[in-house]
């Protein structure tokens, strides 16, 4: 039997010159998701992170509360856990016609720029190089496989903790569950920073335990913790 928990990083720096860095809010929501592992005994095997600067300092943020938990053997990084690349998706596909900002759009804008991903359409061929998108089927498929290779651990139980974000997220749970594409997208736009999905692996089986809870957040009471950026 194997546990694995996502966690979405925290909130970055959107409107800023450098949206991968983790804002004030952001940092606060690593540590106390920490302190809450800590404080209900939480003990992983290992750790993983994706290359990104929101990703890799979600999890040492968080990892801090953990230091002297011997359970942890490493914390490693791994590519395939990064999330698309969004300035490059929404630059190539958005609609020529499209008067929003990426922080401004709407879910019916934001559904449209990901279908016209899914199905490779742009009005704007000619300013982009097609190889820098990476197929929304490769993406799709990527984070399951990179959580399948990284917990490849025979009949040993495991408990993994993935520092990755909100389309990783969404992916792997659209394979555990066979979600159609409609709701693979509605999951990435809900699922909010520094919230942990836990999916258990029992004979090569994957079930859902958690969504997208966000607990450790809901204890401080305080609503300016609980963002989707």
């Amino acid at each position: 039997m194997s546990l694995i928990h996502l966690v979405r990083h925290g909130q970055a720096s959107a409107g800023t010159d450098n949206y991968d860095r983790l804002s004030d809010i952001g940092k606060e929501q690593s540590r106390i998701l920490g302190n809450w592992w800590m404080s209900h005994g939480f003990a992983p095997n290992i750790a993983f992170h994706g290359s990104l600067e929101r990703q890799r300092d979600t999890a040492r943020l968080s990892l801090q509360a953990l230091a002297q938990n011997a359970r942890i053997a490493s914390v490693k990084e791994h590519a395939g856990l990064n999330e698309y690349d969004h300035r490059i998706i929404e630059s190539h596909f958005a609609p020529v016609e499209a008067n929003y900002t990426p922080e401004a759009m709407g879910f019916d804008d934001y559904f449209g720029i990901m279908s016209r991903w899914r199905d490779n359409k742009s009005d704007k061929a000619e300013n982009m190089q097609q190889a820098a998108c990476e197929p929304w089927r490769d993406f799709k498929a990527r984070g399951w496989n990179t959580v399948q290779e990284l917990t490849s651990t025979g009949d040993k139980e495991t408990e993994s903790v993935f520092f990755t974000s909100g389309g990783v997220i969404a992916t792997i749970l659209a394979t555990v569950l066979d979600l159609d594409f409609e709701h693979t997208v509605d999951a990435i736009w809900r699922i909010r920073n520094s919230s942990v999905t836990s999916i258990q692996i029992i004979k090569g089986k994957a079930r859902l335990i958690e969504f997208n809870s966000i607990a450790h957040l809901q204890e401080q009471r305080k609503p300016h913790l609980i963002t989707m950026i």
